[in-house]
């Protein structure tokens, strides 16, 4: 599916019908199975109606005429409820994860983010994990998670990532959130401060613990 998209950023749909047309197209090409019966494969005019009636995409960008002219944004908050009914997440939940988000950010969630972060830095930082937990001591478990313990358990990494040219560029650092579970943050990195974005990420982190832990059962059950 990103081959696709990326030929199709620049591109308007004229009315609901036209948008539905090339989301069911890639989404037939994506082999998306939905497994409740209650939801279609595909998109039809109707169920574009319905999403944008309950908030899920956004607002036509301009008119032709009287009909209605998406673009980009709204394709892909169209492809990204698909993928997320497919995972059996309410109409709810899926708001809360498409509602205002970026075309960056829905291709994230998709999965076919076109323009990825320094994979560098990232890989940098993966490695000195990885030397670090070759070398280092066994250590008796960590306490029941709690906020102020988090915080306590923050890792630096070992050295600050640097581009070809010297500029130090941030560091990472690691927090576990309980046995297991951890949480890396750049120091570039800045929390929304408006509530409903907290929510939002709130929601996408959970939706990723629940998306691995479904993924972990099928392969424990084959």
């Amino acid at each position: 599916m990103k081959g696709a998209l990326e030929k199709l950023q620049q591109r308007k749909y004229v009315g609901v019908a036209e948008l539905a047309d090339m989301a069911a197209r890639l989404l037939a090409e994506a082999r998306l199975v939905q497994e409740r019966g209650t939801v279609s494969e595909v998109p039809d005019e109707r169920t574009v109606r319905y999403y944008l009636t309950e908030g899920l995409l956004s607002p036509a960008e301009e008119k032709q005429g009287t009909a209605s002219v998406f673009g980009y944004l709204q394709l892909l908050q169209l492809l990204a409820v698909k993928n997320l009914q497919a995972q059996h997440l309410p109409i709810r939940k899926i708001r809360e994860l498409v509602e205002g988000r970026s075309e960056r950010e829905l291709e994230r969630l998709l999965g076919v983010d076109a323009k990825p972060a320094n994979k560098h830095a990232a890989l940098s930082y993966l490695e000195s994990l990885l030397t670090q937990a070759r070398v280092a001591p066994p250590t008796p478990p960590p306490p029941k998670f709690s906020p102020s313990a988090a915080q306590s358990r923050a890792v630096q990494s070992a050295a600050p990532q640097t581009t070809a040219q010297g500029r130090v560029t941030g560091t990472w650092e690691r927090i576990e959130l309980e046995p297991g579970l951890e949480l890396h943050i750049h120091s570039a990195y800045r929390p929304p401060a408006e509530a409903k974005r907290l929510r939002r990420l709130a929601a996408a982190v959970v939706h990723v613990v629940t998306t691995y832990s479904h993924k972990l059962t099928g392969k424990r059950g084959r």
